[in-house]
């Protein structure tokens, strides 16, 4: 059941959002380096009120699409790093329900930390099963990678990928594409969690909070009635939030590697672009898909948009 908050707890929910504010980094919209930026840069405001969480935000929206309630929903990176702190604000927003689409391995090697005010934790694995790996590298690259990237040898992978033949580029293309294919019993999943009203407030992540929940958060934009350029527009978003590490890693890092350094346009539009192909349209693919019918829908929408309609 969704908590009942007064007023003094409202405020001090409302600030902890916008102490962001004094942490605001000014967008790094005029960036000469091949990172995609976000349309309207410029209006962007990048607030971070939680310390260890780097892509913890709401959905980025714009002044002509529908309109959030506010903090309902929330899309971030993994909550293993949390301070104590970052774990009280977490709290006080009154977050009842998180959705980890990470896989059961990253889960074990870097658990969450403990939300105190959270009921519900949901995994929903995206993008683990290893026949849909295999199709694309060899299990073993791929078992390699992982700890490789967590530790930053960027170099060493790099070589792994010659001497396998693997094109990157192509890989997180058809890596995209499979969201769309693949992973539909989950994303339907994470639709239905939408429905009750007392799962909310809601946090949905995977590791870094840019592919898996980018696609989540693309699919639950457009079944709300967002544009597919709002969309591009919140997918994008990461790139600033994450600038400057992202900016070092395109930088230094090997140049083979720049399609797995942050959010790319055509990676997220290979995947609404497969499902489009496979189903005709958003609209079939959320009902027959996704199994989300159009009375459905008007529930999820009522529950997180200000005028429903």
């Amino acid at each position: 059941m969704r908590r009942i908050i007064g007023l003094a707890t409202a405020t001090m929910i409302g600030s902890l959002i916008t102490a962001g504010l004094a942490m605001a980094q000014s967008a790094p919209c005029e960036t000469k380096l091949p990172i995609d930026i976000p349309s309207n840069c410029d209006a962007i405001e990048i607030i971070k009120p939680i310390e260890k969480l780097e892509n913890f935000r709401s959905l980025t929206t714009s002044k002509d699409g529908p309109v959030l309630k506010p903090q309902l929903i929330f899309r971030s990176d993994q909550l293993d790093n949390l301070t104590e702190a970052d774990q009280e604000k977490l709290s006080a927003l009154g977050i009842e329900t998180i959705i980890d689409l990470r896989a059961p391995d990253e889960l074990d090697k870097h658990p969450n930390k403990h939300i105190s005010s959270v009921d519900f934790n949901i995994n929903l694995p995206i993008g683990s099963d290893p026949a849909d790996i295999a199709k694309i590298m060899p299990l073993d690259v791929a078992s390699q990678i992982r700890p490789l990237w967590f530790s930053g040898k960027f170099e060493e992978i790099d070589q792994l990928l010659k001497d396998h033949d693997v094109d990157i580029y192509h890989t997180r293309i058809d890596r995209y594409k499979d969201f769309a294919r693949k992973f539909t019993p989950q994303i339907s999943r994470f639709m239905h969690v939408l429905l009750e009203e007392q799962n909310y407030p809601l946090m949905f992540h995977c590791a870094g909070g840019k592919d898996r929940t980018g696609y989540v958060a693309a699919i639950l934009m457009l079944s709300l009635g967002f544009s597919e350029e709002d969309v591009m527009r919140d997918y994008l978003t990461t790139n600033l939030y994450t600038f400057d590490e992202l900016s070092k890693l395109v930088a230094n890092g090997p140049h083979s590697l720049r399609p797995a350094f942050g959010a790319h346009k055509e990676q997220i539009t290979a995947a609404l672009a497969a499902m489009k192909e496979d189903y005709g349209s958003f609209e079939t693919y959320r009902r027959d898909a996704l199994h989300i019918s159009d009375e459905e829908l008007a529930r999820i929408k009522k529950n997180l948009l200000v005028d429903p309609s």
